[in-house]
């Protein structure tokens, strides 16, 4: 099974950025530079679904939207540029568009800590009783053990690729764990423990989400 079919989360993100945003955002010239070098489409403000405001959204980051077969290729582009300016890029969120083709959207945060990504985005399992917290210190513990780089996150998933991964000593009881962890990556998604091994690894990446 294709578990990227799962997150496509039909946002909303209608106005483009403007300089007052930019300004707001503390994003530097040279960001946008290179942002809008890899984009063929207008910059658009990222926002989330904030758990604590009472308005309910806050714009977080700067996006622009892609093609599925294109995205991780960008966010990884991205990521060795502006990494080091202080500056995070992931997908966040995906979509289905005419003639079957998926439609991503690429976000670019103000903060270089793949953790503090997940705080910002509040990402957590909540029909599990799965804080963001949880989720956090989770992630650190397999990171640890086998480290990652997290490519694509938002209040209810996560995607990372393996810089270290698991051995085939440690993979059963490693996918065990995730399976612990998020259930609906098996029940929702592989079917069982043994599929869920062999995508990581053939894929060398992982993916959670709660339903």
């Amino acid at each position: 099974m294709n578990l990227k079919s799962f997150f496509g989360l039909g946002k909303k993100h209608k106005n483009e950025i403007n300089d007052e945003m930019v300004k707001e955002l503390g994003f530097i010239q040279e960001v946008l530079n290179i942002i809008k070098q890899v984009s063929n489409n207008n910059l658009q403000p990222l926002k989330i679904n904030d758990l604590y405001n009472e308005d309910g959204i806050t714009t977080i980051g700067i996006s622009f939207m892609t093609l599925e077969e294109e995205a991780e290729k960008l966010v990884v582009e991205l990521q060795s540029k502006i990494k080091h300016l202080g500056y995070y890029a992931f997908m966040n969120e995906r979509n289905f568009i005419k003639g079957n083709k998926s439609k991503c959207r690429i976000g670019v945060l103000k903060g270089n800590e793949q953790f503090e990504l997940l705080k910002i985005l509040q990402t957590n399992g909540d029909n599990y009783d799965i804080s963001n917290d949880d989720v956090i210190s989770k992630l650190k513990q397999w990171n640890n053990r086998f480290p990652f780089s997290i490519i694509g996150a938002d209040f209810d998933w996560i995607e990372a690729e393996f810089l270290v991964a698991p051995s085939d000593q440690h993979i059963q009881s490693f996918a065990k764990e995730m399976y612990e962890f998020c259930p609906d990556i098996v029940e929702q998604g592989t079917g069982n423990i043994e599929e869920l091994i062999e995508e990581i690894k053939e894929t060398k990446k992982f993916y959670l989400w709660w339903v």
